[in-house]
């Protein structure tokens, strides 16, 4: 019988370094806007860390809606290691034409990205599909927070010049 603190040892990975432990292969699905990035709302624009509930930030038809709620995930280097695909993407500023966006901006490789200037008919991917464009890289990190925001309806808002889309 086993006393208060002791525990059945039966993991298969007891004795083996974590490093050597099993890594199931796990593809990132979560969308999210890493550290930094400016989201225009009708008081300028602001870090994407500080938006809260009731912001009303500007959509690509010029209005505004307000955010209804926000997240933020955190990754730790244990995490990134075990799931490379979580890793940001770069999109370098400039890339999708002059101030698109204005300054480099690391998001989601998830995170929908429109790829047009045409704000009537925006076409979106998600920015792992960049990839294969010259500019586009995976950024290395070894934790990273990305933050996400909702408005209750589908919309796309302008972040740093690009149009990124959100989800209820």
């Amino acid at each position: 019988m086993q006393g208060h603190g002791e525990y059945l040892q039966t993991d298969l990975t007891q004795g083996v370094p974590r490093a050597n432990w099993p890594r199931p292969r796990t593809d990132w699905n979560l969308p999210g806007i890493c550290w930094n990035a400016r989201v225009s709302t009708s008081f300028g624009e602001m870090p994407v860390q500080g938006l809260r509930a009731n912001d009303p930030v500007r959509m690509d038809t010029g209005a505004f809606i307000k955010v209804a709620a926000t997240d933020k995930i955190h990754l730790d280097e244990d995490f990134l290691a075990r799931c490379p695909d979580a890793a940001p993407i770069k999109i370098p500023a400039n890339f999708f034409g002059p101030g698109r966006p204005r300054s480099d901006l690391l998001v989601s490789p998830h995170q929908p990205v429109a790829t047009t200037a045409n704000p009537a008919a925006p076409e979106f991917r998600r920015a792992r599909d960049l990839l294969n464009r010259p500019g586009a890289m995976r950024q290395p990190s070894f934790g990273l927070t990305y933050f996400l925001f909702h408005c209750g309806k589908p919309a796309a808002i302008n972040v740093d010049g690009v149009l990124i889309s959100t989800a209820p």
